[in-house]
């Protein structure tokens, strides 16, 4: 069966609460932040490079934007590895550039970081810039499912659905899309819908018993 594939998830994380303060106007805050940006404070510098990506207090520049997430993702700051490889995925600031992105995502990935975690797995999955890597696409979706990441459930349903690097199975599909349709996946409640009505009397049976004990419940 052939279904849809979710994309890239394009959240850029709001300001941490180091220099920036809400009470104060946008052009404090970018002082504020400048002057700690460059005294090597990685919130700060967080904070400066969604200044420059938002325009908020200082012109939008997406060079300096990305200059300032990537001093701070150096720092450790995981938001920022993540906004970092989102803006070489997409070429904001500088020319694409996958590899780079994908190290990033890697770092924040491992780290818990769910969205770098679908992301990566997304690049491994459609092979965006690169050789498609399903058992990269499946590792990483795995994970952040594992971690309640309703997109990378229902991609990873997909992968089994159509046997993409794994061995076609409809019930591990199944369980994948109904833990995301019970998180409200309108995407999974469709599929799980029609899968239902072409799965056997006894692939149903072993929905029943493999869900018990899915890693999911």
């Amino acid at each position: 069966m052939k279904y849809c594939l979710l994309f890239l998830m394009l959240v850029v994380i709001s300001p941490s609460f180091a220099c920036y303060k809400e009470a104060e106007s946008d052009e404090v805050n970018y002082k504020n932040c400048s002057s700690l940006a460059e005294q090597k404070d990685a919130k700060a510098q967080y904070n400066l490079g969604f200044m420059y990506r938002a325009g908020q207090g200082v012109e939008q520049d997406l060079s300096k934007a990305l200059y300032w997430y990537e001093q701070s993702a150096q720092s450790g700051q995981t938001k920022a590895m993540y906004n970092t490889a989102l803006m070489y995925q997409l070429g904001l600031g500088a020319p694409k550039d996958i590899s780079k992105a994908i190290s990033w995502y890697k770092t924040a990935a491992k780290k818990h970081h769910l969205n770098a975690q679908f992301n990566l797995a997304l690049i491994f999955h459609k092979g965006d810039g690169i050789k498609k890597d399903y058992s990269q696409a499946i590792e990483w979706y795995t994970k952040a499912a594992k971690s309640g990441h309703t997109n990378a459930m229902y991609n990873l349903a997909t992968m089994y659905d159509q046997g993409q690097g794994v061995d076609t199975d409809y019930v591990t599909a199944y369980i994948l899309w109904k833990q995301a349709a019970n998180q409200e996946h309108e995407l999974a409640k469709l599929n799980i819908d029609t899968l239902s009505k072409v799965l056997t009397e006894e692939q149903h049976q072993l929905i029943k018993e493999k869900a018990k004990n899915w890693w999911l419940d």
